[in-house]
């Protein structure tokens, strides 16, 4: 199980950072007068944002998925009842971190918990076990966006100058 929950914070930590990239692109900065600065802005911030957001979303996600879905499986014994109640539990506790933080970032937190959730489930209900190997191959995810992004925006500078 726990394999499982690597594998999910792999692939929702990357899918969180792309998202997040392109819907803040760069809070810091003025606003974005062009499609290559936008673009620029992006391809900067999703390597940072993935730097950031990864390691919480592995420790804490991966501790907090775990006791969810061990506290749902010993309150109820319908299959169905444990989904919502795991899923109830995931968002209480990724709203719980916002007041570790700030109250600012509990839409971004509690996404994150979604998303969290919803490719944990998608990966329960593709497989049933998942090894150590595959869990460590999965962390290449991480790797592959890096370097993706980071490549996009040294050719972004390149060709733009910007």
């Amino acid at each position: 199980m726990i394999y499982r929950k690597v594998i999910a914070a792999s692939i929702s930590g990357s899918i969180f950072a792309i998202l997040f990239g392109l819907f803040v692109p760069d809070p810091t900065s003025p606003p974005v007068t062009s499609i290559w600065q936008y673009i620029s802005y992006v391809l900067i911030s999703i390597p940072f944002y993935l730097m950031f957001s990864f390691p919480v979303i592995l420790m804490y996600g991966v501790i907090t998925s775990l006791l969810s879905e061990i506290i749902s499986r010993r309150m109820t014994k319908n299959q169905r009842a444990v989904f919502f109640v795991s899923g109830a539990l995931h968002l209480l506790f990724g709203s719980v971190f916002f007041l570790i933080l700030h109250a600012s970032v509990l839409l971004i937190v509690t996404a994150a918990a979604l998303l969290f959730f919803v490719t944990d489930c998608y990966l329960q209900n593709k497989r049933t076990s998942y090894r150590l190997t595959q869990a460590l191959m999965s962390l290449e995810i991480l790797i592959a966006v890096w370097i993706l992004f980071s490549g996009l925006n040294y050719l972004q500078s390149l060709v733009t100058g910007i």
